[in-house]
């Protein structure tokens, strides 16, 4: 017979260590998006300048 293999996924069980790296997921995507906030603004100020 065929022996099924299993796979094994590594795990963090500390909760705590879970809160911290979805924290800092948290800030690296509000940082990402103030920056595409910061640019939108920029480019309609410097469109409308340019008028």
């Amino acid at each position: 017979m065929e022996e099924k293999k299993t796979v094994k996924y590594e795990t963090v069980e500390n909760s705590e260590e879970i809160h911290k790296q979805r924290k800092r997921r948290n800030w690296a995507f509000l940082g990402l998006l103030l920056g595409f906030i910061a640019l939108i603004y920029t480019v309609t100020i410097v469109k409308m300048g340019l008028k």
